[in-house]
Parts: structure tokens; C-alpha cells; sequence
């Protein structure tokens, strides 16, 4: 049963480990607590990068500024920002990013994707689900339904920052159903269906454009951080 229950739940983030386990005893021990997670990716040496890639990790890169965007607008301060094997990206308990080599290989130059990707893992950051909770009364059913509901949650808050840090959505949106089609671990308990997804993410980041829009009508655009068209950071000093 163990070994059927690793197997089928393979790649999910590292932190929904921390968060759905007490963090005592290896996996499959005693009432089979719910170890629903995936190994921390391995980790990319820094000097093992493409030169292209290296930019994206320095300290004036592409990644860094979205961090930095996305740090302003949740109020969450990140870990680091990991090039890794294995993945698409991923966060752990510790808020460290983990962003996969391969996928900035082939997208390095779409930053409204990378943007998008990042956002979602920042979603991770901010689950109401604390740290250390044990789900162990909980049916599987139950579990996946959470598991779920976690992505749908991390897809919202992602669709308002895309919009909040000047990004267009449609780009995550079309990545999705891109995934979808080549069967890359979408069409299973872990997700609900792209089309869904991909509506979540729409209307999150419409809402938060009309509420721009309202706020800009009322008030103006603020102290400069803030777009004059709506509430898009569109720097970070």
C-alpha cells in the first residue's frame, strides 16, 4: 500500500509535505499519515549554468525582479531562488524557490510565463493550511479534494499578481492547456482540468484589474509605484 501511494503521488511540491505531515517518522510508518510530497529537486550548480541562465539568477536578473515584485505585493519575504533538476518550479517549507533549468532553457525569453510560474509557487507561500498539520483523519478523497483546492488557491492569488506586476495571463493560461495535452501530470487527482484552471486565473486577475480601475477613478495613481492606468507595480526601487 506504501509503495502504491509513493507511486502515484509523486511530484507534488515539496512544501505540501512540510504542511500535511507532523515531520516525525519516515513515510509509510504507524496510522500511514498522509506524506502526500516529492523530493527537494536537486540543485544545479551555479557554475554549471548556461551563461543565459546565470543572468536570470543574478542580482539585477529577471528572476530577482520578480521576486522582488512579488515580495512587494504579498508582504512575503522569499528564500532563495534555486536552479534545479526535475521541475518546473517548486517552493519547500523554507520559501526557497526552486526553478527548473531545463524550463528556463526553453522560456527563459517569455517573462510573462516565468512570471506566472513564479507567482503560483508564491501562492504556495501564503496556504492557510500551517505547518505541521496532520491530515491523517482525513479519506483520500478528502486529502486529493485539498490538494486540489491548495493549486486553485495558489492559481488565484497567481492570476492577481501576473496582473498587479504588469504581466499578461493569457501566456500562463495557454502553458496550462499546453501541459495538459502533452499529459505532463495535469489530467490527475493532484489538479483540477486546465480549463478550470485557466478560468480561475482569468477571472482572478480581472478582478483585480476592474479593482484598479475603481481605485485609480477614486483616489489617482498614487505614489509612483503604482501604474497611472490601475494598481500595477511596475518598479522596485
Amino acid at each position: 500500500m506504501i509503495e502504491k501511494l509513493n507511486t502515484i503521488l509523486t511530484q507534488l511540491p515539496p512544501n505540501w509535505l512540510s504542511r500535511v505531515t507532523s515531520g516525525r517518522g519516515e513515510p509509510g510508518e504507524a496510522a500511514i499519515r498522509k506524506l502526500l510530497g516529492e523530493p527537494i529537486p536537486p540543485e544545479v550548480p551555479f557554475s554549471a549554468l548556461p551563461p543565459e541562465i546565470k543572468a536570470l539568477f543574478s542580482i539585477r536578473g529577471m528572476l530577482e525582479r520578480i521576486k522582488k515584485k512579488l515580495e512587494w505585493i504579498s508582504r512575503k519575504r522569499g528564500g532563495r531562488l534555486v536552479p534545479a533538476k526535475n521541475t518546473i518550479a517548486c517552493v519547500d517549507s523554507e520559501d526557497n524557490v526552486y526553478i527548473g533549468v531545463d524550463f528556463l532553457k526553453r522560456f527563459h525569453t517569455e517573462e510573462d510565463l516565468v512570471a506566472g510560474i513564479m507567482a503560483h509557487e508564491w501562492g504556495h507561500m501564503l496556504s492557510e493550511i500551517p505547518p505541521g498539520t496532520d491530515l491523517s483523519h482525513l479519506s483520500w478523497d478528502e486529502i486529493m479534494r485539498l490538494r486540489r483546492d491548495e493549486e486553485l488557491a495558489a492559481d488565484a492569488f497567481a492570476g492577481r499578481a501576473i496582473f498587479q506586476m504588469g504581466y499578461d495571463v493569457e501566456r500562463m493560461i495557454a502553458f496550462l492547456d499546453e501541459l495538459e495535452k502533452m499529459g505532463r501530470a495535469l489530467k490527475t487527482e493532484k489538479y483540477y482540468s486546465a480549463e478550470i484552471r485557466g478560468a480561475v486565473l482569468r477571472r482572478a486577475f480581472e478582478l483585480q484589474k476592474e479593482a484598479a480601475e475603481e481605485i485609480s477613478r477614486l483616489f489617482g495613481s498614487g505614489d509612483g509605484i503604482i501604474d497611472p492606468k490601475g494598481t500595477r507595480l511596475i518598479a522596485i526601487a
